[in-house]
Formats: structure tokens, C-alpha cells, sequence
């Protein structure tokens, strides 16, 4: 996608809130034009035809049409361009009922805003991303995890274990038990046929599951992953 010329349209019916997603829109994509819409019929309006937005960051919990019907809606009429939703409510069921829905990507607004930023810097690179709660960058599950079988909590689970986060570090990030966490883990070698640690990263550098960025310089590109590999 050229970023010279990106549109990108934010729906959220909170004042506040929409004032200030389009706000970090602008920051993260300065050249792009930047919409803003109340509501789902508001938006519908601004989706399709040559004036279309590229990109829809979208909170389908609209009080006109909510939840996977704003999703799966605001993805037909936008046809190729991407549908980013970023919601409050990002637990599991959560984001499975948006890849459902057919979302391209998915922000949890607990995120800081520079990983909601470079999340949307990489959606406009043509990536997809998942960032979930604490900051946690996986890869959505409807494409990498393809070929490895790997679940959408799973991939979470890698992506930290590949920063080198240990079993309680995850845990305290995912908000899940260092017994789930292990259990994750030995599921991960399974599916991806190895035996230890330093054997399932390379094998998820390998497979483009992940795609590491120094943690110490603020400034560098976070883990987001290419679906176009």
C-alpha cells in the first residue's frame, strides 16, 4: 500500500476516543487522509465506491450495528482494503469472533500508543497484526499459523517465549497460569516438531511466525509479521 496516498476512516461512537484513535492515525500515517465516523451507518457511508477508504480502524461495539454484523459488514463493503478492529474487550473469544468476521487485524486499546502506531505502520506495509493486552505482539492465526497448526493463544505464547520472556513473564502477560503457559509450550514443540526452546524459535523465524526487533531501542519496528510470505 502506498502511504503517500493512504485514506483511512476511524469508527468509534466515544467522542473522546475517536478523536484521539485519529489522532495517533495521523501521527503513525502523516501523509494519510485521515475520516472519522460516529457510527456504522456514518461509516457505511464514507466505504465504497472511488473516494473508499484503504484502511477501517473500526470499534464494532457501534450502538447502530455492533459486534460481528459491524465487522462482517464494514469487510464487504470495503472489499480489498483492511478492517483493523481495536476494541476494549480483547480476550480470546474476542478476537476469534473478528478473524471470524473476517478482520484483518486486531488492536486492544489497552495497548500503548506507539505499538497501536507501529501496528498501524505495518498494516499499511501490508502486514497484519494482533496486539493484544500488555502490549503482546503475536501473529493473527488465519494465515501464518497455517502450515504449523499453531492456535491463536499458542502463537501469543511463542511470540513472547521468542522475546525470551520466561514461563512466568508470559504468564503475567497473558494473565494465565505458568502451568497453562508450560502447557502451551509443549503443545508448541509438538506441532512444530522439535524438543526445546532455542529449536521452536528458529523453527518460528524459519516458518516467518515471528520476526524479532531489539527490545532496548524504542525506536525499532516491533515483531510484526508479513502475511505476504
Amino acid at each position: 500500500m502506498n502511504t503517500q496516498h493512504t485514506k483511512l476512516l476511524v469508527v468509534d461512537d466515544h467522542p473522546l476516543m475517536l478523536d484521539s484513535l485519529a489522532q495517533l492515525a495521523g501521527q503513525a500515517l502523516p501523509h494519510a487522509t485521515v475520516l472519522r465516523a460516529s457510527s456504522y451507518a456514518q461509516a457505511r457511508r464514507l466505504v465504497g465506491g472511488a473516494a473508499s477508504p484503504d484502511m477501517v480502524l473500526l470499534d464494532p461495539g457501534l450502538p447502530d450495528v455492533s459486534g460481528s454484523l459491524a465487522i462482517q459488514g464494514m469487510v464487504h463493503a470495503l472489499g480489498l482494503g483492511s478492517v483493523i478492529v481495536v476494541s476494549a474487550s480483547d480476550q480470546m473469544q474476542d478476537q476469534e469472533a473478528a478473524w471470524a468476521a473476517g478482520a484483518h487485524s486486531f488492536i486492544s486499546k489497552a495497548a500503548d500508543p506507539a505499538v497501536l502506531m507501529a501496528g498501524l505502520q505495518a498494516v499499511a506495509q501490508g502486514q497484519r497484526v494482533l496486539i493484544c493486552r500488555q502490549n503482546v505482539v503475536a501473529v493473527p492465526p488465519a494465515h501464518s499459523s497455517a502450515s504449523s497448526g499453531l492456535s491463536a493463544r499458542q502463537l501469543q505464547v511463542l511470540c513472547a517465549m521468542c522475546a525470551g520472556h520466561s514461563n512466568k513473564v508470559i504468564a503475567r502477560q497473558l494473565q494465565i497460569a505458568e502451568k497453562t503457559v508450560k502447557a502451551h509450550l509443549s503443545a508448541i514443540f509438538e506441532k512444530l516438531d522439535v524438543s526445546s526452546r532455542t529449536q521452536a524459535a528458529l523453527v518460528a523465524r524459519r516458518l516467518c511466525l515471528v520476526n524479532d526487533a531489539p527490545e532496548d531501542n524504542p525506536t525499532a519496528p516491533l515483531p510484526l509479521v508479513s502475511m505476504d510470505d
